[in-house]
């Protein structure tokens, strides 16, 4: 079940729709959380997807997204990467081994203190996500290898 639900907030994360919420209705929990957790946010935008809530906001210029329960805990949080800020060894295992795909988006996500990359790749046909260790170590997240 966690896997399931690390793999939906990767896609969200990763740019899928979801459904834009009013900040009025986030409910109270929700909502004091994320203000602890991230003091001096701002633009702080609302969407919810099936059990989750995700918040988009900038702090210290960055770009970033939170994810909540509806309960209000937090259950990780994602930040467009440069491809160049993963470790040496992936940078060079990605581009050996698929090199026939074109890199469009890299995130880093921090769930419960332990961080990973998720590099998403494409060609003309084809879809993946890779999942990059802080390591280097780099494995198929998800699609097949084409």
């Amino acid at each position: 079940m966690k896997k399931l639900l690390l793999a939906a907030l990767i896609v969200v994360a990763a740019g899928s729709s979801a459904f834009a919420l009013d900040e009025t209705k986030v409910g109270f929990k929700v909502k004091n959380n994320f203000e602890v957790q991230f003091e001096g946010a701002t633009n702080a935008v609302w969407t919810t997807k099936d059990d989750y809530l995700k918040v988009s906001f900038t702090l210290a210029d960055e770009n970033v997204e939170a994810f909540f329960s509806v309960d209000g805990e937090m259950m990780g949080m994602s930040r467009n990467v440069d491809l160049k800020k993963l470790p040496l060894n992936a940078i060079q295992t990605i581009k050996k081994k698929y090199a026939a795909f074109k890199v469009t988006d890299a995130i880093e996500f921090d769930q419960e203190g332990e961080k990973n990359y998720y590099v998403m790749l494409e060609n003309a046909d084809h879809k993946q996500i890779l999942k990059v260790s802080l390591y280097g170590d780099v494995s198929l997240f998800k699609g097949a290898i084409k």
